[in-house]
């Protein structure tokens, strides 16, 4: 049984791992496999997203629209892995510090802060959790080397005596409609996910959308039954100049 993992993972990665498994790399991302795959004794596949804490608390909904799509492509288990080392900024509730190796010594010191509450990063992965996502934490490259090994190794495993595990459940990810997710991605246009929706339940289309008049498409309904508001002729007038009609 081999490890696989993406051709834009370290080297140094594989070097440490092949020390122990068989590994092949290959084109897994192009295919919309996470960064690593395999499969366990009883058949199910395994994949892992490994993320450095940098490039996560940096841009959160990136990584999870990336987990969305990676759970559409039928593999049974899903893991994130998180490599490095954070910690809350104290007396600041929407801040998280990220530390790094000292180049010359063995110590950590200060990286980055990030415009992130702790707590709602905590938040966000016992969401994931929830989803059917397992969070894993390593504190460096060689960390995440071990811990790869040793994931691949248990699941070769046919006897689990931890707690009689079971593969983790995770819920059903919903195709996005693409007439909302281009409504959604208009530079300047101001529509959210909510609006992008409102709109298309009405309209059907993105291009059927972006050609009524203002005042029709300002009497468009957005919110939940009861709590509905007009979007208004600011925002379809906004939306309208940001895909380059003049006419309004």
């Amino acid at each position: 049984m081999t490890i696989m993992l993406d051709r834009m993972e370290p080297i140094e990665i594989e070097h440490l791992m092949a020390q122990s498994v068989d590994v092949n790399r290959m084109g897994l991302n192009a295919q919309g496999f996470a960064d690593y795959l395999f499969f366990a004794c009883d058949g199910h596949r395994v994949q892992i997203e490994r993320k450095q804490t940098n490039e996560l608390l940096a841009d959160m909904s990136s990584v999870e629209e990336q987990l969305q799509r990676e759970m559409q492509n039928g593999v049974e288990e899903t893991i994130l892995l998180v490599e490095g080392v954070y910690e809350p900024v104290y007396g600041l509730k929407l801040a998280t510090q990220t530390w790094r190796k000292a180049r010359t010594r063995n110590i950590l010191v200060p990286d980055r802060t990030y415009n992130c509450s702790y707590t709602g990063y905590k938040a966000w992965q016992s969401q994931l959790d929830k989803a059917g996502v397992t969070i894993i934490e390593t504190f460096d490259y060689t960390a995440t080397a071990m811990t790869l090994v040793a994931l691949f190794q248990n699941s070769q495993n046919p006897e689990h005596k931890t707690l009689r595990r079971y593969i983790k459940d995770r819920i059903r990810i919903e195709n996005k409609n693409p007439h909302v997710l281009n409504l959604m991605s208009v530079k300047g246009g101001g529509i959210g996910e909510e609006r992008a929706k409102a709109i298309i339940e009405r309209y059907g289309t993105f291009w059927f959308a972006i050609n009524q008049s203002v005042e029709d498409l300002a009497e468009t309904l957005v919110g939940e039954e009861g709590k509905q508001k007009r979007l208004g002729v600011p925002a379809s007038e906004q939306l309208l100049r940001a895909i380059g009609k003049t006419n309004i």
